[in-house]
């Protein structure tokens, strides 16, 4: 008996031990969930802090509380949301903030990302900036212990342009709350703009490290900086490793574009700029880009005048001049100054060079090369009435938007429906709203829109007996970037591809001097109609195309012959 009131008592004894040892553990990790580390250990992140460092997480506000609740796919939408405010989409992002909310409509880290993105925006509508108004008051109440209501204010203070205010506001949120992304990476914008870069480095650097390198942002203002600093070949290093992670960041293939044109890589910076637009086409910096392609030099502290890539052609060129202007029968030294041209971005004079050398020695090596590559699109600079011409155009949208939308489509841009199915006024007017069209003649009605860029205008005309017969398009281009006379603009490039599309294959019809009006143009004849594409050379922004009716098709036509025709509207 005594044996076994031992063992009984061991057990017991032991049991005991078990069940103390399980409720220690359990209040150690509820004491371990409510209070959490001290400390942040930073891992190995690519263009961040050293793997190892630490940091202390102060006051920390949670804004992931409720995350783990959520499906994987929502988080992507959530990273997803967060780069379309980093690449300055900031409308798109709170469409995509506000569908998770509405599943969702607890979570702190949709609402917090909506804050976030209304702060990043250029401009807000008035019930958006109440609803930015509300978050900021949210998140003061919520984190009223932490940075939180330090970096509110601090993004109130930029706004009011008291920047010295608000980078004070900034540092402190990010001493109360150090282990918080937005507020070292906000800190370290503020620092930039004050030019205290080797400070601002280092914000951005812990900024990529707090955000585990799945953000955009912090990778495109560490390579902003050093672009900055002058140092650009941590610039390009911080681009092509960031790029190989987020393809479409607008603000780092720019500045990609701008280390290609320090390298005299001007096509590839030109193929990155366009891409850019492709991407965003009201982007203002790609534009701009655009537009002074070849005329940038690089940033830097070093004392002495920076040349740009056209100051150093020119160099060359005036060199060149003379020697050409002494010797122009010396065909190689006609081609080094078309050359030196090229680099200098002056087409049109190498052009000059290039068709003088073929005029002497049609079988000159490469020449047609020569004359292709001068032939290039060289976009104009910023206008400085650029706006007036914006105001201009947004009248002009909101003036045709004024009637009904005729629900222009890809197949009826150009007037391809007209032609191919050779209609009746009645049967033209039942697809197409009457009130769209102004009547200005007999049998003849005109429709006028804006479709951003272009504004469009369609003269339609019928014959006698009412069926359709032709159908003449004005397109104009009302961007703000100039292009230059006597090079080939984007707008017709633009419809000469559409065009193709519908109509198939055309013939180009080159340089055409008809008494002194130079066009160029495709002519496009089908079963159904003739088209003629045109643009004059004087008028680089214009489209004109006229369409005919095989069957009204004026007979034994020469190319100049369809001039007056093209200019009648």
């Amino acid at each position: 008996m005594r044996v076994h009131s031992f063992s009984a008592r061991k057990a017991a004894y032991w049991f005991l031990a078990v069940a103390c040892g399980a409720l220690l553990a359990a209040s150690v990790y509820a004491f371990y969930q409510k209070w959490g580390p001290s400390r942040k250990t930073l891992e190995n992140i690519s263009f961040g802090m050293p793997p190892g460092s630490q940091i202390s997480y102060g006051n920390h506000p949670n804004f992931n509380d409720g995350l783990e609740k959520i499906s994987y796919a929502t988080r992507d939408e959530l990273r997803r949301a967060a780069d379309l405010s980093a690449n300055g989409s900031g409308r798109q992002a709170l469409e995509v903030f506000e569908a998770i909310e509405a599943t969702h409509p607890n979570l702190i880290a949709a609402k917090w990302g909506e804050m976030n993105a209304l702060f990043d925006m250029d401009s807000l509508q008035e019930n958006q900036r109440i609803y930015r108004d509300q978050l900021s008051l949210f998140f003061e109440k919520k984190y009223a212990e932490t940075g939180v209501p330090f970096f509110i204010e601090s993004h109130e203070k930029e706004r009011n342009g008291n920047r010295q205010s608000a980078e004070e506001l900034a540092r402190q949120a990010s001493e109360i709350s150090p282990a918080v992304m937005e507020f070292r990476l906000w800190y370290g914008r503020l620092l930039s703009e004050e030019k205290r870069y080797a400070q601002a480095i280092a914000e951005t650097h812990m900024a990529i490290s707090l955000s585990d390198g799945v953000f955009s942002k912090p990778y495109e203002q560490l390579a902003l900086l050093y672009h900055a600093k002058g140092n650009l070949d941590s610039c390009s290093a911080v681009v092509s490793y960031a790029l190989s992670k987020f393809p479409a960041d607008v603000q780092l293939l720019v500045l990609q574009g701008y280390l290609k044109e320090y390298a005299g890589k001007f096509d590839d910076a030109e193929k990155n700029y366009r891409r850019v637009l492709a991407i965003r086409p009201s982007f203002i910096k790609a534009q701009n880009a655009l537009a002074t392609l070849g005329e940038k030099s690089p940033p830097g502290n070093s004392p002495g005048v920076h040349l740009t890539p056209q100051d150093r052609s020119q160099v060359a060129c005036d060199i060149l001049e003379p020697l050409v202007n002494t010797y122009p029968d010396n065909l190689p030294l006609r081609e080094a100054l078309g050359r030196a041209y090229i680099k200098g971005r002056s087409f049109e004079l190498a052009r000059i060079q290039f068709k003088e050398i073929q005029s002497k020695d049609p079988d000159y090596p490469d020449i047609q090369l020569r004359i292709q590559e001068a032939s290039a699109v060289r976009p104009g600079k910023i206008r400085d009435d650029a706006l007036t011409q914006d105001v201009k155009r947004v009248m002009d949208s909101l003036r045709t938007a004024q009637v009904p939308s005729v629900g222009h489509d890809f197949s009826t841009l150009l007037g391809h429906y007209l032609v191919r199915y050779g209609v009746y006024p009645k049967e033209f007017f039942s697809k197409y709203a009457l009130s769209a069209f102004r009547h200005i003649g007999k049998n003849v009605w005109q429709e006028t829109f804006f479709q951003a860029p272009y504004m469009h205008q369609y003269t339609v005309g019928f014959d006698s007996l009412n069926q359709f017969s032709w159908v003449h398009v004005l397109v104009k281009d009302s961007s703000r970037i100039e292009s230059v006379v006597g090079r080939t603009p984007e707008i017709y490039d633009r419809l000469v591809k559409q065009n193709t599309r519908i109509s198939g294959i055309g013939s180009g019809t080159g340089e055409t001097d008809c008494n002194g009006t130079v066009l160029e143009g495709v002519v496009w004849e089908t079963q159904d109609n003739f088209d003629f594409l045109a643009r004059f050379m004087d008028k680089p922004k214009e489209v004109r195309m006229i369409r005919f009716n095989r069957k009204e098709l004026p007979s034994v036509m020469k190319l100049c012959d369809y001039v007056p025709y093209l200019k009648k509207y």
